[in-house]
Formats: structure tokens, sequence, C-alpha cells
């Protein structure tokens, strides 16, 4: 697919320039290489392409973000935590509403949290359980494998293949 095919692509409504510009801003913020903004803003117009029916979504701007924010977990994951950068343009903006940045950040944080609690919803009843214990219990391996009745080996394994399944889903 051509770069022109994908400037043409529709979003129910969205200008691509509107959300380009949304993109570039979210993710200028939050990085402090221009070109890996570049490629991140890049990367989520790749995942809009996939979307099969653009026009049932209720809320498009809102669905662009989530995807972004997903982008952004992934590109830190891959790449370890960048420093937060102090963006004076916000700091600004904050100056006269504070209020309002906070609670972007918040709908932010709420919304991540909401589809990692989808995904593990939708996972199988054993990983959820040996999700839980790992990450929320701190238990090691070997008493999850106790109180589940696995190997530590095997519940070693789901807990793995559990957290590949969350990536994937594209929750954060």
């Amino acid at each position: 697919m051509s770069s022109r095919d994908l400037n043409s692509l529709p979003l129910a409504g969205l200008s691509q320039a509107q959300c380009d510009w949304e993109l570039r801003r979210y993710f200028s913020r939050r990085l402090s290489n221009r070109q890996d903004v570049r490629e991140l803003t890049q990367e989520v117009w790749l995942r809009l392409c996939r979307v099969t029916d653009r026009n049932r979504l209720r809320e498009p701007m809102a669905y662009v973000y989530r995807t972004a924010a997903n982008v952004l977990a992934e590109f830190r994951h891959r790449r370890g935590r960048d420093p937060l950068v102090f963006d004076t343009e916000a700091a600004d903006r904050g100056a006269e509403n504070p209020l309002a940045i906070l609670q972007d950040d918040l709908a932010e944080q709420a919304q991540a949290q909401h589809d990692l609690l989808g995904a593990l919803a939708a996972m199988p009843s054993t990983y959820r359980r040996i999700v839980w214990m790992r990450l929320c219990e701190q238990r090691s391996f070997e008493e999850i494998a106790e109180k589940v009745g696995l190997s530590a080996g095997t519940a070693r394994r789901y807990y793995f293949q559990a957290i590949k399944i969350l990536w994937k889903s594209e929750w954060a």
C-alpha cells in the first residue's frame, strides 16, 4: 500500500491532517526524539489501516488515542523506559488550566486499566489466576504451581504465554 493510499483512508469523518497533528502532539509530549515521533505516528496509521469497519467506531478520536497509547507502551517496552521530558508548551498550558492536563492523564490511565482488565477477562482462567498470583500477590512460580496444581516449569510457561497474549491484545 502506497503512502498516498494511507493518506486517503477516511476514519469516520476525521481528516488525516487532523489526526496526524494530534498524534504528533501526543507523541511529542511523551518522547524526546523527533524521529521516534514520526515512526510511532506512522505505526498508528498502519494499525488504523487494519481496522475493517471504520464507520462503526463510536468515538473515532478516542480509538486513535487508544491505539497511540498502545503503540507508545510497546515502544517503551522494547527500548526500555525513556526519561520524562519536560514539555514547556504543556507547562504553559498547565499554568492556565492544570486540572485539564491532570484529567487528561487520569483518563488515559483509566482507559489503559479498562483495556487491561478486558484482555485479562478474555484469557483462560488458569492464565488469569497465574498472572494474578505472580503480579499482584508477588508469589514465586513454585508457590503458584503448588496452588494451581501444576509443575513450576508449566506455571512459568503459562505466565509468559499470558503476558505474550496481553501484549498482542493491544491493551496498553
